[in-house]
């Protein structure tokens, strides 16, 4: 029975020693690229974590000591110490492990955290909480140094440095990268405290004068540490961290469990709040992943775990997305990309090769990418924010009062909009409907295929407003014809007649109407299927297709408030045909993780669920869906 077989909790890792710890990293790694290869997930940040993970619950007692993760994808590790070893056979599937960490899953999960850049804030107030109430215990707040670029974390630092919880330590796992290599200032200033020569100086110097003093016990490690610290003064520059007042402790060997140990061990001695600089590597201990190029095998499907290759090698949306944009800036020198620390995710990566002067990596930024891209169309260029649905909502403001108040020709181009199936209810993009539609100036388009994704974008491209393309995750038959003609703003497309309703879809729903429509046309019933690739502006011809039909459904993959649906109503109201309309849409909560597919299928958004709640309709029956129509 190997070692990993006996840990169900951070008391099992604390009786092991080293030699049993170094046996116990081993098989955690094998462990972890053997369960990913199978169900995917976020493999390299876990493999690097692997022995800070093992030090922070030597040394710390969660959860009487708060550990909060930042970017919760590096949590796996502490899933394990925790006692979910056994449960990673269904990692990221519905019912199952989630991917990040889960309040339901643990009490050793203290947040439910898989957005960037948010653990400071987090750790921040939990520890004046416990500063208050008296509680005992630290708060460990563990961020990358790519979470580090994001402007949440450095407001989290202003207040830190001015609240000086003594509780409160923060564990930077610096390697050098997010996805892709980390970019910007803060960056470059940890990069120089890594490869500094004077850092192996100052550990040679130590050794050399501590092998001289003739203390013992508690008093040689006291004065260990005070040259250690005047060593550092001498040798090594102020960081932005000592300067803003905060205790600085590094470089440390995030491989190097018992000195993550002996140092987590004084800084929870200092009675102030303290970064540790922890330098790991990602991948760390899979050949593969250390010697991919790309993003180090950061966020995987199922794989090969001999070579790390993808199992599925199908051609993407995100695929077509960037062969389209690449196209459009060979003929456009004013187009240029702008992605918050996402080039891979977004479909960048050989737009960035090509065109590296108009290509822009903003790190974990997603305020900042928007405003950026509005200074950028104010000048004369064509900027494309190439982001998430998810991640476009951090710059729900910014996209209002910076870029549509002015009437900028910004294009965002929306990725995993819609239900994105095991990264779970953080990842779901299913509110951009309801958040975009609300913004006066801005233009709202979801194509129903690649075809019309690279039509959409022309379109973008030559408007003189900023318009938002949201499009799903999934594969694609294959990369149409480019250029692709635009298509007109506004202008819907019938693609099937019929007399007893009208469907209306968006996106990916219109294949699943269109599905729908030819069952029902097996039982007498014809319906009109419209692909309603405008939200906004809505096709004024809607009016028409509502009267010529006693039912008009609409189907959407988007949350049912304020979403396609309602713009529908609004626009029906008026006329008294609002009493004709159907919603078919996600429901009103935070949905799980699992297979697109089911979950649509669960919330009635198959053709068999559009089909039957059409055909209710028709028949007089029930109005409402439960949950998922109205």
């Amino acid at each position: 029975m190997g070692i990993l077989e006996t840990i169900n909790s951070p008391e099992d890792l604390r009786r092991l020693d080293p030699p049993q710890l170094a046996q116990l990293a081993k098989e955690v790694r094998a462990f972890l690229v053997e369960q990913t290869s199978k169900s995917g997930g976020h493999l390299s940040p876990n493999l690097g974590v692997v022995e800070l993970t093992f030090a922070l619950h030597r040394v710390f007692d969660s959860p009487k000591d708060a550990i909060v993760w930042d970017t919760g994808h590096q949590a796996y590790v502490h899933k394990i110490v925790t006692g979910r070893a056994r449960d990673f056979a269904r990692l990221r599937q519905a019912g199952g492990l989630s991917g990040y960490p889960s309040r339901s899953e643990s009490e050793h999960d203290v947040v439910e955290n898989s957005h960037a850049s948010t653990s400071l804030s987090y750790a921040l107030g939990i520890a004046e909480a416990r500063l208050r109430k008296k509680k005992p215990g630290h708060v460990v707040a563990v961020i990358g140094d790519g979470a580090l670029t994001g402007g949440m974390a450095y407001e989290a630092l202003n207040q830190i440095a001015h609240l000086q919880p003594p509780i409160l330590i923060i564990v930077i796992n610096d390697n050098g990268r997010s996805y892709a290599p980390t970019v910007g200032g803060l960056a470059r200033h940890l990069s120089q405290l890594r490869i500094d020569p004077r850092y192996e100086r100052i550990k040679v110097e130590i050794s050399r004068l501590l092998s001289g003093l003739p203390l013992v016990g508690s008093t040689a490690d006291q004065a260990a540490y005070r040259v250690k610290e005047s060593l550092k003064q001498l040798l090594q520059p102020s960081t932005v961290f000592e300067s803003l007042g905060i205790k600085y402790a590094g470089v440390v060997d995030g491989h190097d469990e018992a000195e993550l140990e002996a140092v987590f061990a004084r800084a929870k001695k200092l009675r102030e709040p303290v970064v540790v600089h922890v330098v790991t590597e990602k991948g760390h201990g899979y050949g593969p992943a250390v010697e991919d190029e790309i993003d180090k095998l950061h966020g995987v499907g199922a794989f090969d775990p001999l070579t790390g290759r993808p199992r599925s090698t199908d051609l993407t949306y995100t695929d077509v997305f960037g062969e389209a944009l690449m196209d459009a800036a060979t003929r456009r020198p004013e187009v240029c990309a702008i992605t918050a620390a996402m080039a891979s995710s977004t479909g960048l990566l050989n737009f960035a090769k090509e065109f590296p002067d108009r290509f822009f990596d903003v790190g974990i930024c997603e305020q900042h990418a928007v405003t950026f891209a509005a200074g950028l169309a104010m000048s004369g260029m064509r900027p494309v924010v190439c982001i998430y649905s998810t991640f476009l909502a951090r710059a729900f403001d910014q996209t209002i009062m910076d870029v549509a108040l002015h009437k900028l020709p910004v294009v965002f181009v929306i990725d995993r909009a819609g239900v994105t199936g095991p990264d779970g209810s953080s990842h779901h993009g299913v509110f951009d409907l309801s958040y975009l539609r609300l913004i006066p100036n801005l233009k709202v388009a979801a194509p129903a295929d690649a075809t019309e994704l690279c039509a959409l974008l022309e379109t973008a491209l030559d408007s003189d407003g900023p318009i938002a393309i949201r499009y799903p995750k999934g594969p694609v038959p294959s990369t149409p014809d480019l250029p692709v003609e635009p298509l007109p703003v506004g202008r819907w497309e019938e693609r099937r007649k019929g007399s007893d309703a009208a469907i209306f879809a968006v996106g990916r729903m219109v294949e699943v109407a269109t599905e729908a429509a030819e069952r029902l046309a097996l039982q007498g019933i014809e319906c009109t299927v419209v692909n309603a690739r405008w939200i906004k502006p809505v096709d004024p011809r809607i009016v028409d297709w509502a009267r010529r039909h006693p039912i008009v459904m609409t189907v959407e993959d988007n949350v049912g408030a304020g979403g396609f649906g309602g713009a529908v109503l609004e626009t029906l109201a008026p006329y008294g045909l609002a009493g004709r309309v159907r919603t078919l849409a996600l429901p009103d909560q935070f949905l799980p993780q699992g297979k697109a597919a089911d979950i649509l299928r669960d919330n009635g958004l198959d053709a068999a669920g559009i089909a039957q709640a059409t055909y209710r309709a028709i028949k007089g029956g029930v109005r409402s869906e439960t949950g998922s129509s109205s």
